[in-house]
């Protein structure tokens, strides 16, 4: 007898079947897929961007608070020279002509020349005797030690320098002439903030004796 051919019914059941419409659910499931991806990519840039912005602003915010404190700084150790300016024309009859003599008199009236905040150096700006219009008296019951006469020098070239150059110190300024945050005297530079001995106002910048000296 001859070999049966299968029936149709068989040949069905040995022929794999796949479920119809396999690669359309697949195309859905990518679909939902790379959109979500592109969201999570976009929110990413999105907080990105924001962390960089308050990190800007909190530099900026920094970068103030010490520019702030830079110019309270000043403030006090340009007073405290000329505190100790008072201090030695009221033990020795005059002013004197060079910042150094504040920290090598005998007795000192300055314990050593201060930086300037500005710079990280001790290197103020002398402000002389007839600088600022001042002609002030020797003190009464003193007798003002013999000064070489004063030759003048050339001042460094900053805006609001004028004046003779040389002679008696009363005071000290920044070399640094940049914008100031604060409204010094009317002056908005720093090299206009001048501070300098006059016995007709009070210094409001200078702190107690009791308070611990600046830091280098």
């Amino acid at each position: 007898m001859g070999r049966s051919t299968p029936t149709g019914s068989a040949a069905a059941r040995r022929t794999p079947s796949w479920p119809a419409g396999r690669g359309g659910e697949r195309s859905a499931v990518r679909g939902p897929r790379r959109r979500e991806g592109g969201f999570t990519l976009a929110a990413m840039m999105v907080i990105m961007a924001i962390m960089a912005i308050f990190l800007t602003v909190a530099v900026e915010t920094a970068s103030f608070q010490q520019k702030r404190e830079k110019e309270e700084e000043l403030i006090f150790r340009g007073n405290q020279v000329v505190e100790a300016i008072r201090l030695f024309r009221a033990r020795f009859g005059r002013f004197p002509i060079a910042l150094d003599e504040l920290a090598k008199a005998n007795p000192r009236v300055l314990r050593k020349i201060w930086n300037d905040p500005m710079t990280g150096r001790p290197d103020w700006v002398p402000v002389y005797l007839g600088e600022e219009g001042t002609t002030l008296q020797p003190l009464p019951g003193l007798t003002p030690t013999p000064q070489p006469t004063p030759q003048p020098t050339p001042g460094p070239g900053t805006p609001g320098s004028q004046g003779p150059r040389g002679g008696p110190i009363i005071g000290v300024r920044s070399s640094v002439c940049d914008e100031a945050v604060k409204i010094y005297n009317g002056h908005t530079r720093y090299c206009e903030w001048k501070f300098f001995y006059d016995p007709t106002k009070l210094n409001p910048g200078i702190r107690p004796a009791s308070a611990a000296p600046p830091s280098p």
